[in-house]
């Protein structure tokens, strides 16, 4: 089992507190309809260690299966919307698979 980490910025229409519910009630019950992905776990970040803005607000880290089968649920047509909806909420993500060496 791999790691999925994806980093993303709100887009600037974005109330956070609406967001965060939107994660909450809409992206959260979205794993339990897929196999490929898991166990998602959410963060805000608040600054760097440096005391400025962080280049992302918000993390979430997910268990993911290797390989295309993540691709291969998520480009299915029920998704689109879903996708969609994601996309128009946030701005800048980056999509990073991990794979955990220690701990």
């Amino acid at each position: 089992m791999d790691t999925m980490i994806v980093m993303y910025n709100l887009a600037p229409d974005q109330d956070q507190a609406d967001f965060e519910k939107w994660l909450h009630d809409v992206d959260l019950p979205g794993y339990e309809k897929v196999k490929s992905m898991s166990d998602p776990v959410y963060y805000r970040a608040e600054e760097t260690l440096e005391g400025e803005a962080p280049p992302y607000k918000y993390v979430v880290a997910i268990k993911s299966t290797e390989g295309g089968d993540v691709d291969d649920e998520m480009t299915g047509p029920e998704w689109e919307g879903f996708v969609a909806d994601f996309e128009n909420r946030t701005r800048d993500a980056v999509y990073v698979t991990a794979q955990r060496i220690i701990g």
